[in-house]
């Protein structure tokens, strides 16, 4: 199972992911820094990529299917939390999550709380 951090996530979080042993890849390392929604996730169909993002459009499903991808992690934090904000909750949500569970799901993560949407 591989995680792909979009460019909105903040590069900190590779290290949780290492901390929790799963691979993961940051947007910035392979060039999609400034890419479109379409290029990332052309990117992680290609690569068969979990996708962990901010970005809430990706969780519509009419754009993007289900069926389509391997899974997606969109955090829903309020705009001011900073990255060590950002990583205390990821550790959180990945220390309380089978991570099994979220291949070809949508997962959104709130404070607090997640929920998982097997469709």
């Amino acid at each position: 199972m591989k995680f792909f951090l979009d460019a909105n996530i903040p590069y900190s979080a590779l290290d949780v992911f290492r901390e929790f042993n799963l691979a993961a890849i940051h947007a910035r390392d392979v060039g999609l820094s400034r890419a479109s929604d379409e290029q990332i996730m052309e990117y992680v169909i290609k690569n068969k990529s979990i996708l962990v993002t901010k970005d809430l459009g990706f969780a519509n499903i009419i754009i993007f299917p289900i069926g389509l991808h391997y899974g997606l992690v969109v955090f829903r934090l309020p705009f001011f939390f900073k990255a060590i904000q950002f990583v205390n909750v990821l550790r959180n949500f990945l220390s309380s999550v089978d991570v099994i569970l979220l291949e070809r799901t949508i997962t959104i993560v709130k404070l607090g709380r997640y929920r998982i949407r097997k469709v």
